[in-house]
């Protein structure tokens, strides 16, 4: 083999180039990098256009990932939002980089952001999330800054940076890994019902956001939330069940009463791989007959594709039938689309998902969500697999092969 022919990963710090590729967004083209980080082993992004070698002060989001707002529309935070006006400012100026950075929860993951959720709803809103991370041992913030610093050496940015963040405490944080800030701008967006609680939090703590921020009233739940301790499945030992909360999804492409539409988030460790899992419920378990959906979990189509992309639209689609129907259960199944294709629910779910299904579709007989006749996960796939944990499967309900 001649190793000189090889492709070359450049390697700075614990970062590992992984390549780059265009990324056609509604904002226009930008070019993603992609990295591999060698401590945390998860991927950091970069979503750049224009020059990014020449020395005037370059726009800069450092934007950590939100699953719950970027893939399931939720409306209890506005962390989608400035991701997508990070977008558009940077399309407008020609010049500029998104650091998408995997810090779920503010660098502690899904399973603590969703206990800090439950804490605060299980509260009536006494506690705050700050509040909450205290009282489960945590800093306010665990996020780590030093893959913004490798990720620039590898891109050859030297110029300062103009950040768009309301957050001090970031600012400070960059600062400390070397990296020089020319200028900051907010990133504001009107403060609903939703995510007033949230950001009347953030502005308490000194992010620059507007006063209506803490003045707005707070919507509540339909569901009392109450707190508990992580618990095992009993028929699946590997399973703990950390959280659970109410999630304010609306629906992205608008429409008939697009909500939000409150579901029940249920958080999972799988100790056999580490992974956290997700599961989304909608109305009482009691229903005789519950949708279910397999959801892929896509990172890509978190970055505002043209069409909303073909997962986004199918879990729109999803949300408006569970919600016509009156009761659904949707397990996400994660999927790297970086360095793999996006299976179709179904194709790939392991044993796991097939639990999580099972335990949430209490009702003997379910109906399951297809996306479309290309799913793999076709009706015959759900009836073997339901079947084997004492599930009936009814007609399935297709969503169309454009939904």
């Amino acid at each position: 083999m001649n190793e000189a022919a090889l492709p070359r990963h450049p390697v700075h710090g614990t970062l590992v180039g992984l390549g780059a590729r265009p990324l056609a967004t509604t904002h226009g083209d930008f070019v993603l990098h992609v990295f591999h980080d060698l401590a945390t082993r998860d991927h950091a992004l970069a979503i750049a256009c224009g020059d990014l070698t020449t020395p005037a002060p370059l726009l800069a989001r450092i934007h950590s990932s939100c699953v719950t707002s970027e893939s399931y529309g939720s409306r209890d935070c506005d962390c989608a939002e400035q991701l997508d006006t990070a977008l558009a400012q940077l399309a407008d100026t020609g010049r500029g980089v998104v650091f998408y950075l995997m810090q779920e929860g503010r660098g502690a993951g899904i399973a603590v952001k969703a206990r800090d959720r439950m804490l605060v709803q299980a509260s009536g809103n006494r506690l705050t999330t700050f509040d909450a991370y205290a009282q489960m041992g945590l800093g306010k913030d665990r996020r780590r800054y030093d893959e913004v610093g490798f990720a620039c050496r590898l891109l050859g940015i030297t110029a300062p940076l103009e950040l768009l963040t309301n957050n001090p405490d970031k600012i400070a944080a960059v600062e400390a890994q070397g990296l020089r800030i020319a200028g900051v701008r907010s990133v504001r967006h009107a403060v609903s019902p939703f995510n007033a609680h949230y950001l009347a939090a953030k502005w308490g703590s000194g992010h620059a956001l507007s006063n209506d921020a803490g003045a707005a009233e707070a919507a509540t739940p339909p569901e009392r939330v109450t707190y508990a301790d992580p618990a095992t499945l009993p028929q699946a030992p590997h399973l703990v069940h950390m959280a659970s909360y109410m999630l304010p999804v609306a629906l992205r492409d608008g429409g008939k009463n697009p909500g939000p539409h409150w579901f029940r988030l249920h958080a999972y460790l799988d100790l056999t791989t580490g992974r956290e899992r997700v599961v989304l419920t909608y109305g009482r378990p009691e229903h005789p007959a519950p949708l279910v959906r397999l959801q892929p979990d896509t990172l890509l189509e978190r970055f505002s594709l043209p069409g909303r992309g073909t997962q986004r639209r199918r879990w729109d689609a999803t949300v408006r039938t569970f919600v016509a129907h009156g009761a659904g259960c949707a397990v996400f199944v994660p999927r790297d689309d970086l360095v793999e294709p996006a299976a179709e629910p179904g194709g790939d779910a392991d044993e796991t998902t097939w639990v999580l299904l099972a335990h949430h579709a209490a009702a003997r007989r379910v109906r399951p969500v297809l996306g479309g006749a290309g799913e793999v996960a076709d009706e015959p796939t759900f009836r073997a697999a339901l079947a084997r944990y004492r599930l009936a499967c009814d007609a399935a309900l297709w969503l169309g092969g454009d939904a």
